[in-house]
């Protein structure tokens, strides 16, 4: 707390210190190209795997009346592609940029490159199936 005529303000600083600390570390992450494309191509793995296995789940729990009643779980599951599609829209992002700056080595842009392949032929089936406008 600030008292009358001090001028100094500890809490505030301390505030400040953390808001520029958290401008750093988002400037470093939204600045690297290569960072966000491997951070959408973990995104992308991990939101694909909750899709695939909560579908399951949920169409194996809710028997007949999972895709009649349509549960708050089942709501959530359906939710995820848009994410999908999100996390591979920054993976192709994140090759193409890889390719065209030289970010990481050969192997890493090839496995960068093929998991975006496997993301486009992912949303595409999304598509196909309705799982996506």
């Amino acid at each position: 707390m600030t008292t009358a005529g001090s001028g100094s303000d500890p809490a505030g600083a301390v505030e400040r210190s953390r808001i520029d600390a958290l401008r750093r570390v988002l400037g470093r992450w939204v600045g690297n190209p290569a960072l966000v494309g491997r951070a959408s191509a973990v995104g992308l793995c991990l939101s694909s795997i909750v899709f695939v296995a909560g579908f399951a789940l949920v169409l194996s729990s809710g028997g007949n009346l999972a895709l009649a009643t349509v549960p708050l779980s089942f709501q959530v599951v359906l939710a995820l592609p848009y994410l999908v599609a999100l996390f591979a829209f920054g993976t192709v992002a994140g090759a193409v940029s890889g390719w065209r700056r030289g970010y990481w080595s050969l192997a890493g842009r090839l496995h960068q490159t093929i998991l975006a392949v496997i993301a486009v032929l992912f949303v595409w089936q999304l598509l196909v199936l309705g799982f996506l406008p």
